[in-house]
């Protein structure tokens, strides 16, 4: 594809099997997704240009939608709505506060909005959720947009096996007060700065699961988001660290695989009492490296090849480093002012280092 805006120049930085759920208007049985809204059968309603949505039901996509100079092309203002994009494009000119989908407003909540098969591209923001309730984002393709596909102050919402690739600053996000949402089984590839992305305090409650983030410059990363559980993730190729932290407390990150150029798993910034269990690290200069944090577990991870360390704590006091397998590690586990830490663990290489 050809670009229409430039990529961002800042470089600062499921599969779930076995189980019956419903959440969001969907029914999950293994990994088929079963739409159950609207209820009312009906012929859905054609869509072959930009065009505001008021009213409930069901539209589709007729044709593909080409450089469009509209700010806003799909506008979604009403609940109860399934788009179905049929594998058509809605595509933009790059500039800057226009949307390719956009749902709901921080007016008045919308609830049981689904977006599913289209591809939205060359937009400030690809998709975006505003204050919604029981939403789905389904087998979407956000490209080349500075923001791929946004959750804002939404809850309860399920995103689903979506690609957000090669957006300039984020592939996936969730922002402001969103929290209960299920993302899972997407890919976030070669974003410039975040694959998925987890910010503000009010974000909460949210399940990161079974996703790709890779060759981003941060595959998955929450600044200032708490008590999340980010599971399952494959979070490899990225530039500088596979999952960051920077002041979120109280998040769960278990079964995680990272290999990446300079961190596997990053706490910093007060990054308090989280769970890191079960990931296996590989092939990182830093496997797990815990900055400013304190009170956090650091327990049954496989730490492997690491050019500089497998575990490293700056001062980061009360950490339980504990059943931990390290091996051809150039150092298996490095403490430097770091205090009140528990540790037992299985070495097969240098002892532990503190300083």
């Amino acid at each position: 594809m050809t670009a229409k805006i430039g990529r961002s120049q800042l470089r600062i930085a499921i599969l779930l099997s076995g189980f019956v759920f419903v959440l969001g208007g969907i029914t999950y049985v293994g990994i088929q997704l079963v739409e159950t809204g609207p209820t009312e059968v009906q012929n859905p309603s054609e869509i072959s240009s930009c065009k505001a949505i008021h009213e409930p039901g069901r539209y589709e996509l007729t044709a593909d939608i080409k450089d469009s100079s509209t700010n806003k092309c799909i506008r979604i203002m009403s609940s109860d709505v399934v788009l179905n994009g049929n594998g058509h494009s809605i595509d933009g000119t790059g500039a800057f506060g226009t949307g390719g989908v956009l749902v709901g407003s921080f007016e008045a909540q919308t609830s049981n909005v689904t977006v599913r098969n289209v591809n939205v591209t060359d937009w400030d923001d690809g998709i975006r959720y505003i204050h919604v309730t029981n939403g789905t984002v389904a087998n979407t393709v956000t490209e080349n947009n500075r923001v791929g596909l946004t959750l804002l102050s939404s809850n309860q919402t399920t995103v689903l096996n979506n690609t957000a690739t090669e957006n300039a600053v984020y592939g996936i996000s969730l922002q402001e007060t969103s929290h209960s949402n299920m993302v899972t089984n997407n890919t976030a590839a070669s974003n410039a700065l975040f694959g998925i992305h987890l910010v503000r305090s009010g974000v909460r409650n949210n399940t990161i699961v079974s996703n790709a983030a890779l060759n981003n410059e941060y595959g998955i990363v929450l600044i200032g988001a708490n008590t999340n559980a980010v599971v399952n993730n494959d979070a490899t190729a990225n530039r500088i660290a596979g999952i960051w932290l920077s002041e979120a407390d109280d998040n769960r990150l278990s079964n995680n695989t990272v290999s990446n150029r300079f961190y596997g798993i990053y706490l910093g910034d007060q990054s308090n009492r989280n769970l890191l269990s079960t990931n296996t690290a590989t092939r990182n200069a830093v496997g797990i490296r815990l900055l400013h944090s304190d009170g956090n577990a650091v327990t049954g991870n496989t730490v492997t090849d690491s050019g500089v360390q497998g575990i490293l704590l700056i001062a980061s006091n009360d950490t339980i480093v504990t059943d931990n397998r390290l091996s051809n590690n150039s150092a298996a586990i490095v403490l430097i002012r770091s205090k009140n830490s528990t540790r037992s663990n299985d070495l097969n290489e240098k002892p532990i280092t503190p300083r």
